[in-house]
C-alpha cells in the first residue's frame, strides 16, 4: 500500500485508534505492580501477625480442653517437709486442751507422702466436765458412767499416708494469686492418756487416724496448714465393760518447710 500523506482522512483515523488503545493499557499498567505490591504486603502482614498471636486472641476454651492448672509453681515431688501444728480438741463432750505436734512428710512423688508425727500436750476438764463431777460429788463421790472415761491426752504420735489428688490456683482480689494443696491422711496413732477423775491413772489409746487439710504456700519454701483429724480410740469403757470406738477430733494450724527448693 502507498504511503498516505500525513493529512489523508485515513491516517489520522489510524492514529485515533491507535491512541485509545494505548491509553487502556497504559492505565493497566500502572495498575497491575501496585495491585501485586498491595497483596504482598497484605500476605507478609499475615505472616507477621501469625506470629503474635496471644492466649487472648485464641477464644474461650473449652472445659474439655483444660487437662492440668499452668505453672505449677510448687512442686512436692522430691521436696520433703518438715513443720509443726498446734492442735486443739474442739469436739471433745468432758475435755479441752492444747496439743504442739512435729511432723516429718517424705514427698517421692507429687500426690503420695508417708507422714510421721509426734505431739505432746495437755487437757483439762470443760464446762460440761465441771458439770457432772458436781453431780458425782453431790451422789456421794460416785460419777457411776458419766464421763468416767474422760481422759487428757499427754504424748504420743500417728503414722500416716498423705494422698494429695488437688492443686489449685485461687485468685485474691483480682491481684494476686495462691497457690494452695489439698490433702487427705489416712494411718494409725498411739497415745498416753491420763484419767480425769481423781485417782488420775494412765492409760494408752491406739487405733486408726483419718484427716483432710490443705497447704497454702507462702512461698517457695514455707507452706501455712490448717489440718483436721480424727484420731478413732478403740476403748473398754470402765463401767460398762463394752469396748467401743471414741471420735478424738484435732483441728490443727501450723507452718510446713519443704526442703531443696531456692527462694
Amino acid at each position: 500500500m502507498a504511503n498516505l500523506p500525513p493529512e489523508h482522512p485515513h491516517r489520522t483515523l489510524q492514529m485515533k485508534t491507535f491512541a485509545r488503545l494505548l491509553l487502556p493499557a497504559l492505565a493497566l499498567a500502572l495498575v497491575m505492580p501496585a495491585t501485586a505490591s498491595a497483596a504482598k504486603r497484605k500476605t507478609t502482614k499475615k505472616a507477621d501477625d501469625s506470629s503474635d498471636v496471644t492466649v487472648e486472641e485464641v477464644g474461650v476454651l473449652r472445659n474439655q480442653d483444660v487437662r492440668v492448672v499452668q505453672k505449677n509453681l510448687y512442686v512436692k515431688r522430691g521436696h520433703h517437709e518438715v513443720g509443726f501444728l498446734l492442735s486443739t480438741q474442739p469436739f471433745d463432750p468432758y475435755t479441752a486442751g492444747l496439743m504442739l505436734g512435729f511432723n516429718l512428710t517424705l514427698n517421692p512423688s507429687e500426690n503420695l507422702g508417708f507422714e510421721i508425727m509426734a505431739q505432746g500436750g495437755y487437757g483439762w476438764g470443760n464446762g460440761h466436765w465441771q458439770d457432772v463431777t458436781f453431780l458425782g460429788n453431790a451422789a456421794g463421790g460416785n460419777l457411776t458412767s458419766l464421763g468416767s472415761d474422760a481422759a487428757r491426752q499427754l504424748v504420743g504420735g500417728s503414722v500416716n499416708v498423705v494422698w494429695s489428688p488437688i492443686y489449685a490456683k485461687l485468685a485474691w482480689g483480682g491481684s494476686k494469686v495462691i497457690h494452695f494443696d489439698i490433702y487427705g491422711t489416712l494411718g494409725a496413732h498411739g497415745f498416753l492418756a491420763q484419767r480425769l477423775e481423781a485417782d488420775a491413772g494412765f492409760r494408752g489409746i491406739v487405733g486408726p487416724s483419718v484427716g483432710v487439710g490443705a497447704k497454702l504456700f507462702l512461698s517457695p519454701k514455707v507452706a501455712l496448714k490448717l489440718d483436721f483429724r480424727d484420731h478413732i480410740s478403740i476403748e473398754r469403757r470402765t463401767y460398762s465393760g463394752k469396748v467401743t470406738a471414741r471420735n478424738n477430733f484435732q483441728f490443727g494450724i501450723g507452718l510446713a518447710f519443704f526442703t531443696g527448693r531456692g527462694s
